[in-house]
């Protein structure tokens, strides 16, 4: 039975094994979906001023600070969203390839930074569940 995450604006199902973590830090304004293999899936409603370009690039320096080498590759939007940007990164973490893929689009009329990442056979593993959360949040403008 899969489980159901309605917060700040998103509504979507998610596989039951995964873990919800809403940071109550941020105000409430994210929720972070851990994958028992180690991924996760992190929805931010974003409220700042920064472009879409900021964010992505302030994403990419900081895990080019912790992990040196990192191959950037942006993506078309369309195939998850019709405007936005979508960008990923692919780095090595202790011999293993990390795609860490991060969105930033609207939705519902709000901004949101969506970031996917897991190790790259996990990441293929899950991708299908990946684009069925992303479906959901695309929904959620209509």
């Amino acid at each position: 039975m899969p489980a159901t995450f309605d917060d700040f604006g998103v509504r979507f199902l998610y596989p039951d094994n995964w873990q919800a973590v809403v940071d109550e830090v941020d105000g409430g304004n994210s929720v972070t979906l851990q994958l028992p293999s180690g991924g996760f899936c992190s929805i931010l409603r974003d409220q700042t001023q920064d472009s879409n370009e900021q964010i992505v690039d302030q994403i990419r320096d900081a895990i080019i600070v912790d992990y040196n080498e990192v191959e950037t590759e942006l993506l078309k939007i369309e195939p998850f969203f019709d405007a936005g940007l979508a960008l990923d990164l692919k780095f090595y973490y202790l011999d293993l390839l990390i795609i860490s893929r991060t969105i930033v689009t609207r939705i519902a009329g709000q901004r949101f930074v969506i970031q996917l990442q897991a190790e790259s056979r996990d990441f293929d593993a899950n991708e299908p569940v990946f684009a069925a959360i992303l479906k959901q949040l695309r929904e959620c403008d209509l």
